[in-house]
């Protein structure tokens, strides 16, 4: 498996390689976008990627006008200001949505505070019982299941043109500034009549446990304009028609698609308890695919995490038939990658899979399901949506979200100061025990010059470092697979 390499740049170009942090990627009729947290809720340390899927989804709200029609769903809702909140904003954007008109429904679960004013004057009771154009508001029972989504549904008529966000990412301000999270926004009319059959289901009270929930929606298809989507994509929506193995459910497709990966599997996930997903993923292994994975350490650090029986499955070498094995990582605590997880609280909760991301059928699977029986089978439990989405550029954004979370799927260098004054070190991470190359240029912009063997760099995973030169010229450094 080939990974494209990743340029360390010296100081002195900092700008250019700024122009990489960019955490939207854009096609025909799709975004993906990811936040980098910061783990410090300061008005005075607000990153420009911190917000970034709260800004999508006001933006989405913000553009609605008379007569349009959108839904809202999210399992937990907080904060109360502008700067560091989610709530609060997005109540003000609904309120003055339905100023223009706009026709609003919003669904939560049981947990959520519906009357508390995390705007000044503004609940969604309040935006539920105003004069005028109202709120659709509709709260899950309290019973033993859950309404998990995370999604917002836009039908915008002028345009005819439908958006559905959806991902892991909670209308909370924790959700952007203390984990990892994801979101797609695709332009998908059938898509999104299948979101607004969901929507509706819960809208006239017909949750997770309801026997009348309707699972007509369940496994709907679409085709997105892109011309490089190469098949039909489909959303799963929880709970299912078949909680049995191999029955009409999200766990039997992930499984599927696992089992037909050729060449790469990288996963990011809140949590998994599935053995039959693991031992997909050791499947995979054994048919030598790649397969770069995480779970947060407070889902898997000891014996009472969810996921430590199955992270202890993926890590044990002996399950597996040869010598390729999973590559499991911590995720940065920050968006800075000084330190690793160190038991951050959710710190991972994004839940997605992307299966061969440079190969002829890539794709990627994500949305609200955390990877579990309530989540990905059940009958009678959870409301989830999960997205099969059949594309490359989708499928390279979140490879390009585990490269930012992780020490990721391509090697890497850093230039920074050596241990005494005057000396420079290179610090490089190698993800494969492969042999490895590093070059350098004096020339960035002409690729016919990066002839320069600076080292040969021992064949390993891992972390490593060694002296630079410290002389007047201007070196890029890159790291590249021996050929």
């Amino acid at each position: 498996m080939r990974f494209p390499n990743i340029l360390a740049l010296a100081a002195a170009c900092a700008a250019l390689a700024g122009a990489a942090w960019a955490d939207s990627y854009v096609g025909e009729g799709w975004i993906v976008r990811f936040n980098r947290p910061d783990q410090a809720a300061y008005y005075s340390r607000i990153g420009a990627e911190e917000y970034v899927l709260r800004e999508a989804l006001l933006a989405r709200i913000d553009a609605l006008a008379s007569n349009d029609w959108a839904c809202l769903a999210t399992y937990t809702f907080s904060g109360n200001t502008a700067e560091l909140g989610a709530a609060g904003p997005i109540l003000a954007a609904m309120s003055n949505a339905l100023v223009r008109g706009a026709k609003l429904g919003f669904v939560a679960d049981y947990g959520v505070n519906v009357a508390s004013n995390y705007w000044p004057g503004i609940s969604l009771t309040g935006l539920a019982t105003r004069a005028g154009n109202k709120l659709e508001l509709s709260r899950a029972p309290s019973d033993w299941g859950i309404m998990h989504d995370k999604v917002g549904v836009f039908w915008y008529r002028a345009s005819t043109q439908a958006w559905v966000l959806a991902g892991s990412w909670n209308f909370t301000g924790g959700a952007s500034t203390y984990q990892w999270n994801v979101l797609t926004e695709i332009q998908d009319n059938a898509l999104a009549a299948a979101y607004s059959n969901e929507m509706r289901e819960m809208l006239s009270g017909r949750f997770h446990a309801n026997p009348a929930k309707s699972h007509a929606h369940d496994g709907a298809r679409f085709r997105l304009a892109d011309v490089d989507m190469w098949t039909n994509g489909w959303v799963r929506f929880g709970p299912y028609p078949d909680g049995s193995a191999g029955g009409s459910n999200a766990l039997t497709d992930v499984v599927a698609a696992i089992d037909a990966a050729t060449n790469a599997i990288v996963f990011a996930l809140n949590k998994l308890t599935r053995p039959e997903v693991a031992a997909a993923l050791i499947r995979a292994c054994d048919r030598g695919v790649v397969v770069n994975g995480t779970i947060p350490k407070s889902d898997r650090a000891d014996a009472f995490d969810d996921s430590y029986a199955i992270y202890q499955t993926l890590a044990e070498p002996t399950n597996y038939a040869t010598a390729n094995r999973a590559f499991l990582y911590d995720a940065y605590s920050t968006e800075w990658r000084t330190d690793y997880d160190a038991g951050e609280t959710d710190l991972t909760h994004a839940k997605y899979l992307v299966i061969d991301p440079d190969g002829a059928n890539p794709l990627v699977i994500q949305g609200s399901a955390n990877w579990t029986d309530s989540a990905l089978s059940s009958t009678n439990s959870n409301d989830e949506n999960v997205q099969f989405l059949p594309h490359p550029g989708l499928a390279r954004a979140f490879v390009a979200q585990f490269n930012a979370m992780t020490d990721g799927t391509v090697p890497w260098c850093a230039l920074g100061p050596g241990a005494v004054a005057g000396e420079s070190r290179l610090a490089y991470w190698l993800p494969y025990a492969n042999a490895y190359e590093l070059v350098h240029t004096t020339n960035l912009f002409d690729g016919a010059t990066w002839t320069n063997r600076a080292a040969l760099l021992p064949a390993g995973r891992g972390t490593n470092s060694l002296p630079a030169p410290n002389d007047a010229a201007r070196r890029f450094y890159r790291i590249r697979t021996v050929p």
